[in-house]
Formats: structure tokens, C-alpha cells, sequence
């Protein structure tokens, strides 16, 4: 009876305290977005946008054919300057990519139909000057572009391959086109980042994405589920894409994929179809259609944070976004013609929890859970410091100790991290109370009860700080067995309090053992000799 009894009370004791000690939630700087903005107007259709830096690109068509337009997008004001047109010739040009070379030219390439099939062209931004990418005489089409180097789908072998060339900005001039895979079955809907391009890929029997590594020259999968995977987007080690594995229940889904680790992950899986995923670090924008009532709308999710945040939820149809840095922009339709709109987040997005969120700590060391993600680059250091303390510089790692500074009291945390362009983010600060000194606890004065009758054991706790204490008293007897056991999971420190009850205690004399636990986890247990007597 008594391991029954102990076992008990020490379960529903630990219950108790974990309800009296659990304090603050852990401070952090949550992304959000700016509001929205319209970056193009009028009656002209816009449409496909991309976005490299403060550069803007998208397609528009007020006459009989689509062109190819570009702006600087001013974050500050939220606004777009001049609308300059870079590519007006006759035939469609659509589909158009902006990214900037090792050396700053902000470099645009297209599928132009100017020859009466699709072709890829470019234009250097920087020099004002045009080039042809590729115009072989069968279809190009889906470029893509990473620094200087262009991707696309071609069909000059008469099944869809993937071909790639390097723009050299000093001439404008492109090197010839090379395979990047050729293989017998179709590869479509290419993306680049850096040295990796990924693809759709039906040698399987479906469609599946695939990757190649221009390092080293390997081709291998990213995805072969049985289901259907398309739209694949890559940026930096990260592939995402649309998956239809859950069609038939959620609609289909962004996957993500690890170069790092080789493992794939659910980005959203939320009811409703998401689709046309973008990625720009570790920022994950789509098109979802999860609400009935507003229709398509434009949702993200934050890798590093683990988090999903909207980017627009309103009506009318929202789609086909593109991130980079800290701006979104996407087609917007909500005045009956597609426009394309705009928003920021926030630069930084940041989080730390010291020792998983508690109120309270008994140890001088605090254990800080850290994660942050720049918009514009890689965290490579943080910052921490404590109440009166000097910062302390560490490489950016998710875990960290921190030594509080001495003496009880109210401690303020503190984290800056640095990205690896030297940018800086907010300060991010939680707080802890340290106590090192345990509770007191004054025993009961000698009482007398008889059995049967009603009657109090009364007692008092003092702390140097805590307002309140978890308490457990046991009766013991001559034996010391416990007889009796009285716990409470709150009692205000510094105040009388009483445990009343009916005494079925045989005549005798007993022991009172009181055992008290502050918010911060120090503990006193004190035995009263002969306290009670049960007449």
C-alpha cells in the first residue's frame, strides 16, 4: 500500500508541477506579409511574372500578341518604376525568366514565336542588349535561368529533352546548346539553381522528377512516386513540385525533396489542390485552392521556421507566384483582368525558446532552442547575451547553452543573427526568472484531534521569490509509513495554509513530514517530531 501510495502521489506531484512551471511562450519574430500591392494597371492582360532582386519581369498583351515587359520594384514606397518593354517583336513572347549573373547583369530570357515556332531568346538588361538563346529549327520552350546559365524543354530529337548554354555577358553571346539528359521518354518542365536542374521525366511510366548535378555530371531521382509529380522548382538544395499521391482524398500537394539529406517531405498537404510551387532560399509559395469562398489564393511556408503563413487570401483568383529575396509577386484577378501584384515579408524570421519555454530555472545555464532564416541569404553567426552581460558570438547552430548572469532574478536573453552577406537580424529576446534558493518551509505546530472528529494540520512556506510552491504533507506513523498524504499543486508562498480532514487515524502519535517545491524546481522537505496526536 505505501509503493502504491508513493507512486501516486510522486505522478501526480510531477503533473502538478509541470502545470505550476510551465511559463512564457518562446519569443520570436513571426514572418507576415506586407500588404498587397499592384505593381501593373490598365486594360492590358498581364501575366507569368518573375522576380530576381528588385528586378521585375512578366508578359503582357494589349493587342494581338503577348510581350515581354520588366520593372524595378521600389520596397520602400510599393511601387514599380517605369514599365520598360523588352521584347515587342511580332509573335508571342511568354514565359519569361530574370536572374543575375556572377558579375551583376540582370539577365531575361523567353520563348519567343517570332519564327513561327517556339525559340528561346534573351536580353542583357544591363547592356541593352538582345540575343538568341536557341531558335534549332524544332520547339524550344520553358526556359529557365540560373546566373548565365539557361535551361529548357526541346524537341529536336522528337521527344521532349532537356538542353542548356551559358550567356557570356561580356559578348551577349551564347555558347552552343548541350544535352542535359536526352533519353528516349520525354523530359519536360525543367528548373535551375545553380549547379542543379530538375525536371519531369516519363521514363518510368509516369511522370516523375528527376535531377542532374553539372558538378558531377550524375543524373538521379528525386521523386518516383506511382502517382503523378510535376512542377518541379529548385533553389539552392531544396526541390519542391505538385504531387498527386493524395488526389483522390486532399487534392494534389507541394512535396519537397533534400539534396542534403535525400529525403523527401510534405511542404502542404492542406484539403484542396495546391499547386505551381516556388522557391527562393527556404520560402515556399503556391497556388491554393483549399477555400471555397475566396477562391485561388497564394499561401507560403517557412522550411526553416517549419511554419505556413498566407501570402493573399481574398477573392477573386490569385496564382502562379514567384519569391525572391523578401518580395512575392503572382497574377492577380480581381479586377476582372490579370494584373500582377506584390507583397514583402518581412526580412528576417527568427525564434528562440530558453529551456523549452519554462518560467522559471534553478540552473545558472539556460538551454536556448534557436531558429532563424534570412530572406537574402544563409545564417551563418548569432549573438547571445543575458541581463547585464556582454554578447557572445557562435556559429548559428539550432542549440545552444547560455550562462545567465549571477544573482536571482528576472533574466532577459538575447539573439541577433548574421547571414553571410554581414546582414543583421531584429534583436530576438525571451525571458526566464533564475532561483537558486530553495523554498523554506516552518512545520506544523504540535496539534491534538480526535479520531473520528474534524480537524486541520496547518503550515506555512516561504520563498525569496517565488510567489507560489507545489506542496506534498504526509502523516507518518510510529513506523514511518505514511498514514495520511495531502498534496496541492498551487499554494501561495508566505501565507498560513491548512489541510482540513475528517481524522480516521488510529489513537497515536505521528510525525508531519512537509515537502515544498518553488516554480523554479528547488525543494525543502522539513519533519515535524510528535506534531500530531490522535486522541
Amino acid at each position: 500500500m505505501k509503493d502504491k501510495l508513493t507512486t501516486v502521489l510522486g505522478v501526480t506531484f510531477a503533473i502538478a508541477m509541470a502545470a505550476l512551471a510551465f511559463g512564457v511562450a518562446p519569443a520570436h519574430a513571426t514572418q507576415v506579409t506586407s500588404k498587397p500591392y499592384a505593381v501593373t494597371s490598365g486594360k492590358a492582360k498581364d501575366g507569368r511574372p518573375d522576380l530576381a532582386g528588385q528586378t521585375l519581369v512578366w508578359q503582357a498583351k494589349s493587342g494581338a500578341d503577348w510581350n515581354i515587359y520588366c520593372a524595378t520594384i521600389d520596397p520602400a514606397t510599393r511601387t514599380a518604376g517605369p514599365v520598360v518593354p523588352v521584347c515587342t517583336d511580332p509573335g508571342d513572347q511568354i514565359d519569361p525568366r530574370v536572374s543575375v549573373s556572377a558579375d551583376g547583369h540582370v539577365l531575361i530570357v523567353w520563348e519567343d514565336h517570332r519564327n513561327g515556332n517556339a525559340d528561346i531568346y534573351g536580353y542583357d538588361l544591363t547592356t541593352g542588349k538582345g540575343f538568341v538563346v536557341c531558335d534549332q529549327a524544332a520547339a524550344q520552350v520553358g526556359p529557365r535561368i540560373s546566373g548565365d546559365w539557361v535551361v529548357w524543354s526541346d524537341h529536336r530529337n522528337g521527344t521532349w529533352d532537356i538542353y542548356g548554354a551559358t550567356i557570356d555577358t561580356a559578348t551577349d553571346t551564347v555558347a552552343p546548346a548541350a544535352p542535359i539528359c536526352d533519353e528516349v521518354h520525354d523530359q519536360t518542365q525543367p528548373d535551375v539553381s545553380g549547379d542543379t536542374v530538375v525536371w519531369v521525366d516519363t521514363r518510368y511510366g509516369d511522370q516523375d522528377i528527376l535531377a542532374y548535378d553539372r558538378v558531377s555530371g550524375e543524373t538521379f531521382p528525386v521523386c518516383l512516386d506511382g502517382a503523378t509529380q510535376d512542377q518541379p522548382a529548385v533553389s539552392g538544395d531544396t526541390v519542391v513540385w505538385r504531387d498527386a499521391r493524395n488526389a483522390a482524398t486532399t487534392g494534389t500537394d507541394i512535396y519537397g525533396f533534400s539534396l542534403l539529406t535525400m529525403r523527401e517531405f510534405p511542404v502542404c498537404a492542406a484539403a484542396g489542390d495546391q499547386s505551381a510551387p516556388a522557391i527562393d532560399h527556404d520560402v515556399v509559395v503556391w497556388t491554393d485552392a483549399r477555400s471555397a469562398k475566396t477562391g485561388l489564393d497564394v499561401r507560403g511556408y517557412d522550411l526553416v521556421l517549419q511554419e505556413p503563413f498566407p501570402v493573399l487570401v481574398a477573392g477573386g483568383a490569385q496564382g502562379r507566384p514567384v519569391v525572391s529575396d523578401s518580395r512575392v509577386v503572382w497574377g492577380d484577378a480581381r479586377s476582372g483582368v490579370v494584373h500582377i501584384w506584390a507583397a514583402g515579408l518581412t526580412p528576417w524570421d527568427a525564434r528562440m525558446t530558453v529551456d523549452s519555454g519554462q518560467a522559471w530555472t534553478r540552473s545558472t545555464t539556460a538551454r536556448l532552442a534557436l531558429r532563424a532564416r534570412s530572406h537574402t541569404g544563409v545564417v551563418v553567426q548569432m549573438t547571445l547575451a543575458s541581463t547585464g552581460g556582454s554578447g557572445v558570438v557562435y556559429d548559428y547552430w539550432p542549440t545552444q547553452r547560455l550562462y545567465l548572469t549571477p544573482g536571482d532574478g528576472l533574466k532577459h536573453v538575447t539573439a541577433v543573427f548574421t547571414d553571410l552577406s554581414g546582414a543583421s537580424s531584429p534583436t530576438v529576446s525571451a525571458q526566464i526568472t533564475l532561483d537558486t534558493h530553495g523554498p523554506t518551509v516552518h512545520v506544523p505546530a504540535a496539534t491534538t484531534i480526535a479520531s473520528g472528529a474534524k480537524g486541520s494540520i496547518a503550515f506555512r512556506v516561504t520563498d525569496n521569490l517565488a510567489p507560489a510552491a507545489a506542496v506534498v504533507l504526509r502523516v507518518l506513523n510510529a513506523h514511518g509509513e505514511v498514514a495520511k498524504a495531502f498534496v496541492a499543486a498551487r499554494l501561495t508562498t508566505g501565507t498560513v495554509h491548512h489541510f482540513a480532514f475528517v481524522c480516521h487515524l488510529k489513537p497515536g502519535t505521528y510525525h508531519v513530514r512537509v515537502g515544498a517545491t518553488d516554480l523554479a524546481g528547488n525543494h525543502q522537505v522539513k519533519v515535524a517530531t510528535g506534531t500530531l496526536t490522535v486522541s
